[in-house]
């Protein structure tokens, strides 16, 4: 009885063979009625079961990720918040492999590393400022620097900030506050050290883009 397209003949064959065995006509249609219905009731349990699993999938898929940087007794705090929204929780680690094995390669200066996010202070108060960028540090300071002799009036939050309090900049000090090669990962980067900033210039739209579950965690930081 396992092959559809044989059901019939088979039935015959067993109903004559059982006929012929002298058995009884209520017994044969009876025991033949309980196995097409254990048949019946298995198909339909696998079914259900293969449709749970497709709707099972079907969520995962749904549900986008959520990726933070794992670290010991903090990032622990996300699984509560993230609980009732529709994503997927991942961590990564902060310990790349290039931090334990150093190659022989020349050290490149600081200012001439790229795909920063890097700090800049203010010499004559807390002010500071965040940026990233995938060129040299050099170029990016080098613009930050030159952008107050701009004449059409459309002046950086630096800028403003050093005409306005007559306070000069830390050109030579920048600071190098995370490295990372892939755009999204580091503008993620940049707005995480915005936030943590005590007196931050940059403008309200630079973090506009931040995840509403870190600032909890962030404010702890400060």
């Amino acid at each position: 009885l396992s092959v559809p397209k044989y059901h019939e003949k088979n039935l015959k064959i067993v109903i004559e063979t059982l006929l012929i065995n002298d058995y009884p006509l209520d017994f044969i249609f009876e025991t033949i009625n309980n196995r097409l219905k254990s048949l019946v009731h298995k198909k339909t349990l696998k079914q259900k079961q293969q449709t749970n699993d497709d709707n099972s999938i079907n969520e995962l898929d749904n549900k986008s990720w959520f990726v933070v940087p794992y670290i010991n007794n903090i990032t622990e705090k996300f699984i509560d918040i993230v609980k009732d929204c529709n994503v997927r929780l991942s961590f990564f680690s902060l310990n790349k492999l290039s931090c334990f094995i150093k190659t022989q390669k020349d050290h490149v200066a600081s200012l001439m590393k790229r795909n920063v996010i890097y700090k800049i202070n203010c010499n004559d108060c807390d002010a500071s400022y965040v940026g990233q960028t995938k060129r040299t540090l050099a170029t990016r300071v080098k613009e930050h620097k030159n952008d107050i002799r701009k004449i059409d009036g459309n002046l950086s939050v630096i800028s403003e900030h050093r005409l306005s309090s007559n306070h000069e900049f830390d050109w030579e000090g920048v600071e190098i506050m995370d490295s990372e090669r892939w755009m999204y990962k580091r503008r993620i980067s940049e707005m995480l050290f915005i936030k943590l900033q005590k007196n931050g210039l940059n403008l309200q739209s630079d973090t506009d883009l931040l995840h509403n579950s870190y600032i909890p965690i962030l404010e702890e930081f400060k």
